[in-house]
C-alpha cells in the first residue's frame, strides 16, 4: 500500500481534524499526531520499528484557500 494514495483519499478529513499539525501514516492508520516532525516520526517508529512512516504537516483550510 502507498500511504500516499490512503492520504490523498482522506485529504479533506484530515485537514478537517488535523489542520495544522504533523501526523505520521502507517499502512491506512494515523499512528502519531503532534506540533513538531521529529517527534511525530519517533512515537511512530516507537509503535511500528519495522515500518517506515509517512510524516507530513496537514495543511489547514486557510492555507488551501491561499493556493487557489
Amino acid at each position: 500500500m502507498v500511504y500516499s494514495d490512503w492520504i490523498t483519499e482522506h485529504f479533506e478529513e484530515l485537514v478537517k481534524k488535523h489542520g495544522g499539525r504533523y501526523i505520521a501514516v502507517v499502512g491506512e492508520k494515523i499512528v502519531a499526531v503532534g506540533d513538531n516532525p521529529k517527534d511525530v516520526e519517533s512515537e511512530a517508529l516507537k509503535h511500528y520499528p519495522d515500518k517506515i512512516p509517512s510524516v507530513m504537516k496537514v495543511p489547514t483550510e486557510d492555507d488551501i484557500v491561499c493556493l487557489l
